[in-house]
């Protein structure tokens, strides 16, 4: 992580999705309700429960989890995510999520007040990872589960330094991709039993495309032409680990992602 201050991440987090949240909305990748229904499934809510969704976007995890549940939190930094959020719910009828502005680092929710916490595709912009994580445990309840979904990295040291410089030059409210093995570490450490681990890889139905990657954020033109360099002179290595296809000016890819769930 850089020097600097959580008060400094938050505002590049800020000024970067507030301005760009409703193509969020549209996204492919975020909206992919295959995903979001495996995603469901795979954590098995009850109707009595009560969700707290981090990060949550334009709110695609929160809505994907609230016909199966009692109430949802839609949680987020950026004001505007949590506009889309809301306009979103009311698109589908949906009236037991509500939306709370804040950082996941210092939760504004007493102990136990969940049983399921989720964060998809958002734990790479936390400025405190460790912190979020501790606060995310404290408002679970016992037996409650923490289930996180996130672009992630190899374990390989150069990987790692070459995937997340990328997603930097992409976007600088970027913190970290983090190893399957760094999330385990910050479940058990925290005292939950981890109950389930995949890897696979975060798409938009194909390959991601570069284009519609880098405008969705509003990526610098020379950061954009910058990015272009490292994707086609990708080493043997690096290709195989983005899936990087070339096909004349077109550049595809796609993103390690990890998606695990503790059990408090």
């Amino acid at each position: 992580m850089s020097q600097e201050t959580s008060e400094q991440t938050y505002e590049k987090v800020r000024a970067t999705f507030g301005p760009n949240a409703h193509a969020y909305t549209v996204s492919q990748g975020h909206a992919d309700q295959g995903a979001l229904a495996r995603l469901v499934e795979l954590v098995g809510p009850q109707p009595t429960d009560r969700v707290l969704d981090i990060g949550t976007g334009a709110g695609h995890t929160a809505l994907a989890f609230a016909p199966a549940v009692a109430r949802v939190v839609a949680f987020d930094l950026t004001p505007q995510m949590l506009e889309e959020v809301e306009r979103n719910a009311a698109a589908k009828g949906l009236t037991n999520i509500e939306t709370r502005q804040g950082a996941a680092e210092d939760l504004p929710f007493e102990a136990a007040s969940f049983e399921i916490v989720s964060c998809r595709l958002t734990t790479h912009h936390f400025a405190n990872l460790a912190q979020a994580v501790r606060e995310m445990v404290r408002v679970l309840t016992p037996g409650g589960q923490l289930v996180i979904a996130d672009t992630s990295v190899p374990e390989d040291d150069e990987l790692d330094r070459q995937i997340n410089e990328i997603e930097v030059l992409r976007d600088p409210s970027h913190v970290r991709n983090y190893r399957a093995s760094e999330w385990r570490q910050f479940m058990t450490s925290n005292g939950l039993s981890v109950t389930s681990l995949q890897q696979d890889y975060y798409d938009e139905g194909d390959l991601m495309n570069f284009e519609a990657w880098t405008r969705r954020i509003g990526t610098s033109a020379p950061s954009v032409a910058r990015l272009r360099e490292l994707f086609r002179g990708a080493s043997p290595r690096l290709t195989e680990a983005l899936r990087i296809r070339l096909d004349g000016d077109e550049i595809g890819f796609a993103l390690p992602r990890v998606t695990i769930i503790g059990r408090k």
